[in-house]
């Protein structure tokens, strides 16, 4: 089979992510375009991934007409997300969209319309949380029961924020491109991860807000979420005003619990029985292997998925992608009415 070509539309931080992605798996890709409206940016990409000039482009309808690409990354702020993906489906290209997927529930299921008359395209969302190994470990061992039947959840996602720091701009803070902060960025996440372990949420209360950063979105937001007929509750808290703590996830069930802690690793907490019928609290490391780069081992996947290739995780596709801003908007929607919102499904 011949390398397939690859595109990336967006060329900063999340843009270089993916383009180093591509670049790792050069038996399988090779990186064809690039295209981002910062001329500056294009050609410092360009040169580092040897991308010629010619390929290198500031309006991506150009890109899609003058290239034959196999694949395309859409790494630019969230309200592009919607035009560009939808052009690229349009036009029979694999299409990795970054989270959120789009930016409202209208261009969710136009974009999820559109994909199902184009079945020869693959569409997948980047939840690239999905890909930490102990999350991938922890998703085994709670379908095959080990820790029970899970009854609450809870996810804390949280940093300092984006900019400055790791941001080329501070596009994250203006609404009009963000269109949300940091519950779209880092809630989003915790949204998808907690319907990937237990399964749809079917309401939410929230409370959003901006707390201490001079910006236009929020910088906080804590939801309590409803997995309804799945009998388990969940807390979601992320922001971008955190000093260093806890950032992972918890998830208790029945017969153990699970803590995948994203700075000291994961672990399993458990009963033993003793001789005398007591019952011994046991912690065990989880064993995680492979590739724990979650952003690389999700672009590894991607390109093998086009190639129709085994991956080592579920793809999220168009579903998760409606699902988790149908939640987060609803969420959204809890904190301006004080009230809990049923989830309702693209």
């Amino acid at each position: 089979m011949s390398k397939l070509t690859a595109g990336v539309i967006g060329a900063g931080s999340i843009g270089n992510v993916h383009l180093s992605g591509y670049a790792a798996s050069p038996k399988l890709v090779t990186i064809k375009a690039i295209c981002d409206v910062n001329p500056a940016r294009l050609k410092i990409m360009g040169e580092q991934y040897k991308v010629a000039a010619e390929h290198l482009y500031t309006d991506h309808k150009k890109m899609l007409a003058a290239e034959k690409l196999d694949m395309v990354s859409v790494c630019t702020p969230n309200v592009f997300h919607y035009p560009i993906a939808f052009d690229a489906i349009k036009s029979g290209v694999n299409t990795l969209v970054e989270k959120p997927m789009v930016a409202t529930m209208a261009e969710a299921r136009a974009l999820k319309a559109l994909a199902a008359r184009r079945k020869d395209v693959k569409v997948m969302v980047a939840f690239s949380h999905r890909f930490f190994g102990m999350n991938m470990t922890a998703k085994k061992m709670i379908d095959r029961g080990v820790i029970g039947c899970p009854f609450m959840i809870r996810v804390r996602y949280a940093h300092g924020g984006p900019y400055p720091g790791w941001a080329q701009s501070d596009w994250f803070y203006h609404r009009k491109y963000a269109v949300g902060g940091a519950l779209l960025d880092m809630g989003i996440h915790a949204i998808d991860i907690c319907q990937y372990f237990i399964g749809p949420i079917k309401s939410v209360a929230a409370i959003v807000k901006t707390l201490r950063k001079p910006i236009e979105v929020d910088d906080n937001a804590v939801m309590a979420l409803d997995f309804g007929a799945a009998k388990c509750l969940g807390c979601i808290e992320c922001g971008w005003t955190s000093p260093p703590g806890f950032s992972g996830i918890e998830i208790y069930g029945d017969k153990g619990s699970l803590i995948l802690d994203l700075v000291n690793g994961p672990k399993h907490i458990h009963g033993v029985a003793r001789p005398d019928g007591s019952v011994e609290t046991v912690t065990d490391p989880i064993p995680v292997s492979g590739n724990q780069y979650h952003w690389g081992l999700q672009l590894e996947s991607w390109v093998k998925y086009v190639a129709g290739k085994k991956t080592v995780t579920e793809i999220p596709g168009i579903e998760a992608g409606c699902s988790s801003l149908a939640v987060a908007l609803a969420a959204m929607e809890s904190s301006k009415t004080g009230k809990r919102m049923n989830v309702k499904s693209a």
